[in-house]
């Protein structure tokens, strides 16, 4: 199989001091045959009149405008995966202030034509001005189901998805109470073995700036507020809703991912020491030893 014309879906809002560098880099690719749909939720400031001199300058793309949902960046993505009007074709992600490396989707290309039905890949992490301050390799132990539900490895400004891949996620349909779209798309594909390739090589610059939704795991006040988002209980919460928005898919899933799915859940309502030992029983983990470690500790205590 190769990979054809791409359908780039990118969400955008207030994005105008970045969406330059971004555009940029989408018309640098080597893969050259791409579209591009966007979806943008109500921007304020230059966002779309960028985008609409974009699509002048480039006539015979296939560049289209669409109006956000305006209910979160996870539901934005999720209506333009399932848009109506989306052919059956390869898409990718992208992120509306990252800049992409020219071989990002010919990479994608490769993986697809090697027997990938999905992709991603690392990324380098930069500053506001494109510096780079690190890398973002977070896949040592690589993809599965029983990371899915503890982890998130898929760095969504870097997913590709052939239109089998596309079909699972868009057979869950685009209202899923889940906190973080790639999040829940690596829970879909592992959990319906989906051949998934997650690249060790960095194929963009993944910027950091004060509007980020979540951000790089890099700097120490990265860190910080991530582990006040552990000890917070924000973390469960978000292990709780996408376990649930799994349980609405059961059927979807693999034979062994259900059972998984169904002893995970049955461990929600037990005390925190009792849910650890599940967790630890079921070889739900995370990338490192170290990482995982933590996880069982902070479920012994209840925060996860």
């Amino acid at each position: 199989m190769t990979i054809g014309t791409v359908t780039i879906l990118m969400c955008t809002r207030d994005g105008a001091p970045y969406l330059p560098a971004q555009l940029a880099s989408f018309v640098a690719q080597t893969h050259d045959d791409w579209a591009l749909w966007v979806s943008d939720d109500g921007s304020q400031d230059e966002t779309l009149q960028i985008l609409k001199q974009f699509r002048t300058d480039h006539p015979n793309r296939d560049i289209r405008l669409l109006e956000g949902p305006q209910q979160g960046g996870t539901r934005n993505f999720l209506s333009l995966l399932c848009h109506p009007d989306l052919g059956d074709g390869t898409i990718a992600l992208s992120d509306q202030d990252d800049v992409w490396m020219p071989e990002k989707l010919a990479r994608a290309g490769a993986a697809v034509t090697a027997g990938a039905q999905a992709y991603a890949a690392q990324s380098i992490v930069t500053d506001g001005h494109l510096t780079p301050t690190g890398q973002i390799d977070n896949a040592a132990r690589g993809a599965s189901f029983k990371n899915a539900l503890v982890q998130n490895i898929l760095h969504g400004a870097t997913v590709v998805l052939t239109p089998a891949a596309l079909d699972v996620i868009r057979r869950a349909g685009p209202r899923i109470d889940a906190p973080f779209h790639d999040w829940w798309i690596y829970q879909v594909l592992t959990g319906c073995d989906v051949p998934l390739t997650i690249d060790r090589n960095p194929v963009l610059y993944y910027r950091q700036h004060a509007d980020n939704v979540l951000g790089a795991n890099q700097a120490s006040g990265a860190r910080r507020r991530r582990g006040g988002l552990l000890r917070g209980g924000t973390y469960r919460t978000w292990i709780q809703k996408n376990l649930l928005a799994l349980d609405g898919i059961r059927s979807d899933l693999s034979a062994s991912s259900q059972t998984v799915l169904e002893e995970t859940l049955a461990a929600q309502a037990l005390p925190g020491m009792r849910r650890m030992q599940h967790y630890r029983r079921l070889g739900l983990h995370r990338q490192t030893s170290r990482q995982t470690a933590l996880l069982m500790a902070l479920t012994a205590l209840g925060y996860a």
